[in-house]
């Protein structure tokens, strides 16, 4: 009876594939490739070896890809040879510890809200109030194209909290749309009579599920690390691949998700 268990626990073992210190495990891709000889594609979670050929589907498709041993890796139609990719390696160009306080200036919003910007879903901004207060005559809003029309969305707030809601600003006459036409959004402050133009940025809302699954990846290959290493490689990942992301949110969406303090 044992030997007939042994048996089986090997056949069962040799269906699954092992990841060796030359094997990649997939986060993201964007756009097409695929490995040759087995004719899949990549997509996240596909395990391949550093020595499979990869065929691109398109110039411009890209994928992250880990290897604990070597770490995080973007690889391109023109930089691929993970065999001897050492050089492509990508430091962590994130920080979590680099906190600021409130935002007190109109440059502090602008350098904020610049560029490629992600929100959770919702985020809290601690703003200055003595610079922009917030009651019914101030206010921050947003304005993005739907259907070729200007919308304006009042932001909400808390205290001297500004808050960006993903289901508030994608409500037109009280009905939720999809999305905008675009992510590019104008961020304005309003005055009394006055509307100051603060910056216009790409507002990026990740899909939360898809985002967990590839996070999840990462975190498997970065076990030994402290907290630290691993909120600082998922927020330089993020950064990476989507945006721009507040600290503070992914130190939250971590220790929710993940258990990571």
């Amino acid at each position: 009876m044992k030997s007939s268990i042994l048996f089986l626990l090997l056949l069962l073992l040799a269906g699954v594939p092992a990841i060796g210190q030359n094997d990649f495990k997939v986060i993201k891709v964007n756009g097409t490739i695929m490995l040759r000889q087995r004719g899949i594609s990549l997509e996240t979670g596909t395990v391949f070896s550093d020595k499979e050929d990869l065929l691109f589907r398109s110039e411009d498709a890209t994928a992250a890809v880990i290897n604990a041993q070597r770490g995080r890796m973007v690889i391109t139609n023109k930089n691929h040879d993970l065999a001897s990719a050492r050089s492509n390696y990508l430091p962590s160009m994130y920080n979590i510890s680099s906190r600021g306080g409130s935002l007190s200036q109109k440059s502090d919003l602008s350098n904020r809200f610049s560029g490629k910007y992600v929100v959770f879903d919702r985020e809290g901004i601690q703003i200055d109030d003595a610079t922009f207060p917030m009651d019914q005559d101030h206010f921050f809003f947003l304005r993005y194209l739907y259907r070729g029309e200007e919308i304006n969305k009042k932001l909400g707030y808390a205290g001297d909290t500004l808050i960006i809601d993903k289901k508030a600003l994608f409500t037109v006459d009280g009905k939720p749309i999809p999305a905008a036409n675009n992510t590019s959004i104008k961020l304005y402050y309003k005055n009394g009579n006055e509307s100051l133009f603060i910056s216009q940025f790409d507002l990026i809302f990740p899909d939360m599920e898809k985002l967990a699954k590839e996070t999840a990846i990462i975190l498997g290959e970065v076990k030994e690390k402290s907290s630290v290493e691993k909120l600082n490689e998922v927020g330089s990942y993020i950064t990476d691949f989507y945006g721009k992301i507040s600290p503070a949110s992914l130190s939250v969406w971590l220790n929710q998700k993940f258990g990571i303090k």
